[in-house]
């Protein structure tokens, strides 16, 4: 497949007078746009590239078997609603990165909130070959509510799941869990498949370094899905903690899992 390179950035129209220097949290915001949009352009290219190769195998079965035409028609619809999919996650992405509106803080029930986006994200899921358990929760007996802005939060818990759908293999399982305390609440996505004890260790250690903004350690790559990138941006904002665990299943295997902090009130709203 043909792939294009960016154009060259125009040059300054005063060649003579420096450009003005953007304030930081406008650099921050463009670095993550930018980032964002490559990633994005990588899952697409992915995508198409995945198209082809059953759109191959079609042409080779059109004289044989009906079996192998019928896989390759499936695996042709399957790529072609992913990649719908991802353009719809993008300009999502895209838009509430660029807004630079306030937030409008509600009181928000924050396992309402889960339960519908498991529900808008089973379909995907499901198309994905994973299963997608119901949210469970415990914890505290105070409730559900948290500080948020209604139009960032839904977004913010669809796209952490998405990120965790695509982790998962087919047949493999993604869990939501919350747990409620005095201050805050936290959300627990527990991911599938199971990993070894080394390469647990890897994906934590990555996660990590992506979470708290630190450059990825020597011969790590700091690449992290368009889902993970947004997921982060709008945690952030919401004054919560992302981090990442893991929990021994076995002798050998590891579940690694992604959780967010919620704290129960706004008490220094972040700026954007």
């Amino acid at each position: 497949m043909t792939q294009y390179s960016p154009a060259s950035e125009p040059e300054h129209p005063n060649s003579e007078s420096e450009p003005l220097p953007l304030a930081g949290q406008d650099v921050r915001t463009v670095t993550e746009v930018g980032a964002l949009i490559d990633q994005t352009a990588h899952d697409l290219r992915s995508s198409l590239n995945a198209i082809q190769s059953w759109a191959y195998v079609l042409e080779r079965a059109v004289d044989q078997a009906a079996t192998p035409a019928r896989r390759a028609l499936q695996g042709v619809r399957a790529g072609i609603q992913q990649q719908l999919t991802l353009v719809e996650e993008m300009e999502e992405a895209v838009h509430l990165l660029a807004d630079e509106s306030s937030p409008q803080w509600r009181r928000i029930d924050l396992l309402a909130a889960a339960m519908q986006a498991v529900t808008d994200r089973r379909q995907a899921a499901t198309a994905r070959g994973v299963e997608l358990n119901a949210v469970e929760a415990s914890g505290d007996a105070a409730g559900w509510l948290i500080d948020a802005d209604p139009v960032r939060l839904a977004p913010l818990l669809r796209h952490l799941l998405v990120h965790c759908i695509w982790r998962a293999q087919a047949g493999g399982t993604v869990s939501v869990h919350l747990h409620a305390e005095v201050d805050h609440i936290k959300l627990r996505i527990t991911e599938s498949p199971r990993l070894d004890q080394t390469r647990s260790t890897s994906r934590v250690a990555v996660l990590s370094d992506f979470f708290g903004r630190r450059a990825p350690q020597a011969g790590q790559s700091g690449r992290q899905s368009s889902a993970l990138l947004l997921t982060r941006r709008m945690v952030e904002l919401h004054g919560a903690a992302l981090s990442t665990e893991s929990e021994t299943c076995d002798t050998d295997k590891v579940t690694v899992c992604i959780s967010v902090k919620f704290p129960r009130h706004a008490l220094h709203p972040p700026r954007l």
